[in-house]
């Protein structure tokens, strides 16, 4: 008797449990593919990651079979088209929990009232308790949120649809705001996003909008004081590797380095191949003067998304401030030929020509930089002090 359910127990942990979560998945794909034109992936046995699985494309559905069963108790199901309705997004979140049921009715209905095996019905009782286990898990709403591959997080199903009826019943001011985010009216899109939090709306989504917004507006201690209150929110338990890193650098910015050193901290422990938190934390390792440290922070980034101006353009400050002039240069060199409105660059440039008492040249970088980006950090400090020099 022992050997039998140690048997069912095998059965159920290693075929039982994966189909029913790739039933579960298929219930959320499906739908996606026939409401959306992009690609539609499906993840079996982790949150995202596509290591050690195997990938079967089938069309616009992608899936990735994790290669251990024992891990196939969970899944995932991605829809890479940017704009969903969120009508759809519902639609789609809600077909997964509702597959899992109907497969557990049709299971229920043949385990009692059918004159099947006793061993199958044995199996499909199993069968049937995973398949409600996958329903109730799923629908009912938890607010603990879950941690993607890539640092970010979601929530279950139940508490997605919760989120998304929400965001339906959102005043259109919220839409007001999302149009002028997109036409970079960012300052006013803070603000609109702000307000909407302070009317009772605190949905994660609304906080991040609204530092997004204040951080491209380069207004910091509005984007602090938001910060503060999503940190309060849910004591940073809701906080995923994107938010970590842009707490950080507002904190870079007002110049709180040790705390900006410690979001970077925990953004790279969600997610160790965030680009831009390397950037970043490199980004405030120079500010700090720690040029060392910043540039191996700037090679790491670099190396995760080589076609990324800014990594370079800062590594190439750091390695002139530490005297390897030529090196800095053709980092910033290499900066400008991938983004030749980059700023910073400009401004590292200029910094180079004040350095060696070129103030002229400084403060045409200096103004050209400006010109271009007139938030760039500090910009019109450095411009003050080329001018001192020049006795203006």
């Amino acid at each position: 008797m022992f050997y039998t359910y140690l048997f069912l127990l095998l059965v159920f942990v290693v075929f039982i449990r994966p189909i029913s979560t790739l039933i579960h998945e298929l219930g959320h794909g499906v739908p996606a593919l026939l409401l959306t034109e992009g690609k539609v992936t499906l993840y079996l046995g982790s949150y995202g990651d596509p290591q050690d699985s195997i990938k079967i494309n089938i069309g616009r559905l992608e899936i990735f079979f994790r290669k251990n069963p024992f891990h196939w108790k969970i899944g995932l199901c991605k829809m890479h088209d940017e704009n969903v309705s969120i009508n759809n997004q519902i639609f789609v979140t809600l077909m997964g929990p509702i597959m899992s049921l109907a497969l557990a009715l049709v299971v229920t209905y043949y385990v009692f009232f059918t004159n099947l095996n006793d061993d199958f019905v044995v199996l499909l009782f199993f069968f049937g308790i995973s398949t409600y286990f996958d329903f109730f898990a799923n629908i009912i709403p938890k607010r603990k949120p879950i941690e993607l591959h890539d640092g970010t997080v979601t929530y279950n199903d139940g508490q997605l649809i919760l989120d998304l009826l929400r965001f339906k019943n959102l005043p259109p001011e919220y839409e007001e705001a999302i149009k002028l985010y997109n036409d970079n009216e960012f300052l006013k899109a803070g603000t609109m996003f702000n307000e909407l939090i302070a009317s009772n709306h605190k949905m994660d989504y609304l906080y991040r909008l609204a530092i997004s917004a204040y951080l491209n507006a380069h207004d910091y201690q509005k984007a602090k004081l938001v910060n503060e209150e999503f940190e309060k929110k849910n004591g940073k338990t809701n906080f995923d590797t994107n938010d970590y890193n842009n707490s950080g650098l507002l904190k870079s910015y007002l110049k709180d380095f040790s705390e900006g050193l410690k979001d970077y901290e925990k953004s790279l422990e969600l997610n160790p191949d965030n680009s831009w938190a390397f950037n970043n934390r490199g980004y405030t390792y120079n500010l700090m003067e720690e040029y060392e440290k910043a540039i191996i922070d700037f090679d790491k980034a670099i190396e995760l998304e080589p076609e990324h101006a800014y990594p370079y353009n800062n590594r190439g400050l750091a390695k002139i401030k530490l005297g390897k002039i030529e090196e800095g240069l053709k980092d910033i060199d290499k900066s400008m030929s991938l983004d030749k409105d980059n700023a910073y660059a400009h401004m590292n440039l200029g910094v180079y020509y004040f350095d060696m008492g070129n103030y002229p040249k400084a403060l045409e970088k200096f103004n050209l930089a400006l010109e271009l980006d007139e938030n760039t950090y500090e910009i019109k400090e450095r411009i003050a002090d080329a001018m001192e020099q020049l006795g203006k």
